[in-house]
């Protein structure tokens, strides 16, 4: 997590046109009209699925609201990138620049770091506006929500708070009532699909897998490293009894924990639907494997598994030992009924 009193290095290079990808021009549009009318509250929250793009927005809307000459050209609003404000921000050095990032962090967000930023705005200001953008704002525990609302409720003068949020549900109604939503909406297959293939240049077969996974990776015209593939075949195999715990867990044990839970879960999802007699909306490559998976065991069976695979992704952050983690995973897939059996 970064420190919460600078910018955590050089401002990112965007990956992504915030104005013209659907899903996000929306809520840009939105704030646009805040911002254009003098309506601009003093917290905003975006909210809307992983690999979305949520911090891309987040961050255009920092720029444009610290640019000493944004640009205002109806379709083409944005910071200007030259003046002394944004060559601040895009040297990771703008002072009015707080951040609380999330990503790939474990940890959650802790009443001192909430504390950092009160600190942080008793600050001289550098610029009319400071900003304190939070990332994964769910993260917060309670004492660090309650703080932050104090925050929130007494505003200094010449702030904006910018939260991300994958779950609103989870931060209290307090904050979510003194903050303006901009929800990020999740686009149809097809759209995703198009806008990867024209946007990123991937396959359409790269683009089908990229929607099909999900989370961070969604946007990045980028299949993940770790082997999809051998994880899926791993957990047939393990299955249809053809390998043993430990070379599932051999297997498993190359991608981390959080991961492979949320693909698990993800694979979990697509076996209930053939269960139930849809259609399956995995890609042609890994259609067969759900199928081979839906076919080996009953209805009863696949929604014990269910609990199993949630258990196991609310505790993959936690420092457990990697491979009797695994070992515990596998072993209560093949017998979903084993955990409640010895409790």
């Amino acid at each position: 997590m970064a420190d919460a009193g600078a910018a955590d290095g050089a401002w990112p290079e965007e990956r992504i046109q915030v104005a013209q990808t659907p899903w996000l021009s929306a809520p840009w549009a939105q704030f646009l009209a805040l911002q254009q009318a003098g309506r601009l509250p003093h917290g905003l929250l975006i909210t809307g699925a992983r690999g979305l793009g949520l911090m891309s927005l987040a961050r255009r809307i920092m720029a444009y609201s610290l640019c000493q000459s944004p640009i205002t050209t109806p379709g083409a609003e944005g910071a200007c990138q030259v003046c002394p404000a944004c060559r601040l921000r895009l040297a990771g050095t703008h002072p009015d620049i707080l951040q609380l990032l999330g990503s790939g962090s474990a940890s959650g967000i802790s009443i001192d770091d909430i504390r950092a930023l009160i600190d942080a705005f008793s600050l001289t200001r550098y610029g009319p506006l400071r900003i304190a953008l939070i990332e994964q704002a769910e993260r917060m525990n309670r004492n660090a929500a309650n703080s932050l609302l104090k925050l929130l409720e007494e505003p200094p003068a010449g702030s904006l708070f910018l939260l991300t949020a994958e779950r609103a549900d989870l931060l209290p109604a307090t904050i979510r009532s003194r903050v303006q939503r901009l929800v990020v909406t999740m686009p149809t297959r097809p759209v995703m699909v198009r806008w990867l293939c024209d946007t990123q240049g991937v396959t359409e077969a790269d683009a089908q897998m990229l929607w099909f996974m999900g989370e961070e990776q969604l946007i990045s015209g980028q299949l993940p490293a770790w082997d999809w593939m051998a994880a899926t075949q791993a957990w047939v195999a393990l299955n249809e009894g053809h390998s043993g715990v430990l070379a599932t867990v051999k297997c498993w044990q190359n991608i981390p924990r959080d991961t492979l839970a949320r693909w698990l879960l993800r694979l979990w999802v697509e076996v209930m639907r053939v269960q139930s007699g849809l259609a399956s909306e995995a890609p042609s490559q890994l259609a067969p494997l759900i199928g081979q998976l839906s076919r080996h065991d009953t209805q009863a069976h696949w929604l014990k598994c269910h609990p199993v695979l949630l258990e196991f992704l609310q505790t993959a952050s936690h420092p457990l030992n990697d491979e009797l983690a695994l070992e515990r995973l596998a072993l209560d897939l093949t017998d979903p009924s084993l955990p409640a059996r010895l409790a």
